[in-house]
């Protein structure tokens, strides 16, 4: 096995993956490590899991060879519907309705199972054999060696590399071990995923509905069917979880309404707590973090995995950039031009889904009136919803090459 690597990517999640396949496409020489065994699981049942993939998003999987693999079971978002109401009341009169022919680029979306992109990815690295794949290792140490990073591997086996990349979630004990440390809070919420098959079609239309409890969205899916992803308070959340199927239905149906028809529930049943994460910073010498690692975010703009992939976009862009100018690409100088990059866009992001949910989860007569209004004006203009429908494509700002 080979010792010596430009990139170490450590978590073998989606993010570290897609890291992984963008370092080799540009000509590093790439190992990814991870404490579990690579498992191709394309054939598991669908578990309610799903993303909207960003247009920005799927250009760059185009430019790394794999959305020509995937497309087939993607299902493209045509129209989102925006609606904000009470359990007691039912939706308020204002809605935003947004499509793609309020942007040139569309679909502005695209909704994606987890189980087939996970499959996609791993088959990638595993066909194309251009990155060591190191499973079922820990790293108990990382130290110095020779203007290197060197890590030493729970079978005491050690491998230098120029430059690690953490991405091993959240919680991530490679960021703890190089000091950086998050910023952020937990909600009093938690966060409700299912699956349903639905009777009547949804038009590729994604629904978001606010409720004072939390937001609910409801993602379009092949096959009339919907991925589910509801937000309850903590003390909700453990009474629906522990509900039998048909006490499940009956409280989703409450909230989602009849306008799809008769549900019927698909797959597995999660539920996992929400918090908002941002690290103070992102890079040490040859050490940055990305994806979850970086920022976590409450899920109301479902934009967690594509601000991943744009982290690891600006990452590899800054890095290969580096290394063409004959630069030291793993230098902290160099490093901080990618956290400049992407530490602002990703605390604004975070900040902005806190106080929309803030905003939404409460319900006062006044205040729903003043929300009524604000959505009717932002209906009304053409403008605003073209920035919104920007944003929601993932077209602001400085794209990187790979998301061009």
């Amino acid at each position: 096995m080979k010792k010596d690597f430009d990139v170490i990517v450590i978590g073998a999640g989606i993010n570290g993956q897609v890291m992984s396949l963008a370092a080799a496409h540009s000509g590093f020489s790439v190992a990814l490590i991870d404490q579990n065994s690579f498992i191709e699981n394309s054939l598991r049942e669908f578990d309610g899991r799903a993303y909207a993939i960003a247009f920005s998003s799927v250009q760059m999987m185009k430019n790394l060879n794999l959305w020509k693999k995937i497309e087939g079971t993607a299902q493209p978002i045509s129209n989102i519907k925006v609606s904000h109401g009470t359990i007691e009341r039912g939706p308020a009169s204002a809605t935003l309705q947004f499509n793609n022919a309020d942007i040139e680029e569309s679909p502005m979306a695209q909704m994606l199972e987890d189980r087939f992109l996970r499959h996609c990815l791993i088959q990638e690295i595993k066909e194309n054999n251009i990155i060591d794949l190191i499973e079922q290792r820990k790293i108990i140490e990382i130290g110095d060696k020779n203007k290197q990073k060197q890590l030493t591997l729970d079978n005491s086996s050690k491998l230098k590399t120029s430059l690690i990349v953490a991405s091993d979630g959240i919680n991530s004990p490679t960021a703890k071990a190089f000091g950086i440390k998050k910023a952020g809070w937990k909600y009093k919420q938690r966060g409700l995923v299912c699956a349903v098959n639905h009777e009547y079609s949804s038009n590729n239309t994604a629904y978001q509905y606010f409720l004072p409890e939390g937001p609910l969205a409801i993602l379009p899916i092949k096959n009339n069917t919907a991925s589910i992803v509801w937000t309850e308070s903590i003390q909700n959340a453990a009474t629906i979880s522990e509900m039998s199927e048909a006490e499940y239905l009956s409280v989703l149906q409450n909230r989602f309404g009849d306008f799809l028809g008769k549900l019927k529930l698909t797959g597995k049943r999660l539920s996992f707590p929400l918090k908002l994460s941002i690290s103070e910073k992102y890079v040490s010498d040859k050490f940055a973090v990305i994806g979850d690692a970086a920022h976590g975010y409450h899920p109301i703009a479902g934009q967690g995995l594509n601000a991943g992939l744009r982290d690891i976009a600006a990452l590899v862009d800054v890095i290969s950039c580096a290394r063409e100018r004959g630069e030291d690409f793993s230098s902290i100088n160099i490093l901080n031009r990618y956290q400049e990059w992407r530490r602002f866009d990703n605390q604004t992001l975070g900040f902005a889904t806190d106080n929309l949910n803030k905003i939404f989860s409460s319900y006062d007569p006044l205040f729903s009136s003043l929300k009524n209004l604000g959505m009717k004006m932002i209906d009304k203009s053409n403008r605003a919803k073209s920035v919104f429908m920007r944003q929601a494509a993932g077209l602001n700002g400085d794209l990187p090459k790979l998301m061009r």
